[in-house]
């Protein structure tokens, strides 16, 4: 039984310009570079979200990309509350390497979504080579982090 929400209009049409117009109106009226005006900020971001939806391959590349950009940010939110529970502060080494870490895969995200990522040729030895790199960079940064603490001790 097909609902209107799985009708390819609602899918491909709506959805998309929805998204596009409230955030193209959201980013015109926090920086207000059309001034105070709000039907020019309203109008600005229906021709915008208009043009995008003409757009296949853009609709498409949003489309792709969009499931994993929300499993990422629901995964950086329960990040944030743990961290808001032990009391973990934002300028700790931990929040840092997740923030470098999350640049990665939203990094690789976008390759994999544009395709770029399947065009790339990497064997298994380079794969293994470069986590080898990261997690030895990632122990040697956290004995510079802990020793740093130390004041005057050998």
């Amino acid at each position: 039984m097909d609902t209107i929400f799985m009708n390819p209009f609602f899918t491909d049409i709506i959805l998309p310009f929805l998204l596009i117009f409230v955030v193209i109106f959201a980013i015109l009226r926090k920086s207000q570079v059309l001034g105070d005006n709000k039907f020019a900020d309203t109008i600005v971001a229906a021709v915008i979200a208009f043009i995008f939806v003409g757009v296949p391959t853009a609709v498409g590349f949003t489309m792709k990309l969009l499931p994993v950009i929300t499993v990422l940010v629901v995964i950086l939110l329960c990040y944030y509350l743990i961290f808001g529970f032990l009391g973990i502060h934002k300028n700790s080494g931990i929040m840092i390497g997740l923030g470098i870490l999350f640049g990665i895969a939203f990094i690789g995200t976008i390759l994999w979504a544009t395709g770029v990522w399947q065009k790339i040729s990497v064997n298994e030895g380079l794969i293994g080579s470069i986590i080898m790199l990261v997690v030895l960079g990632g122990a040697i940064a956290l004995v510079v982090a802990i020793g740093g603490n130390r004041s005057g001790q050998p």
